[in-house]
């Protein structure tokens, strides 16, 4: 994983505890799932029941969402 690709996952957790701590369900330590392509962040979400970081390279999340 790149430095840039880290900075770009510790950006997305500082936004998603922003929204955490505006909507009531921040907690430490803070977790987040991130989708990457092994050189860029592609999408991040949170929510108030994660228990761990969850990092998913892009070519190993095939899911068929239709």
């Amino acid at each position: 994983m790149t430095n840039e690709l880290k900075q770009q996952i510790e950006h997305a957790r500082d936004n998603w505890s922003k929204v955490a701590k505006e909507n009531g369900w921040y907690k430490y330590p803070f977790y987040i799932q991130v989708w990457h392509d092994g050189t860029r962040l592609l999408d991040a979400v949170s929510h108030k029941d994660m228990t761990k970081d969850i990092i998913i390279l892009d070519e190993d999340y095939d899911q068929d969402w239709d």
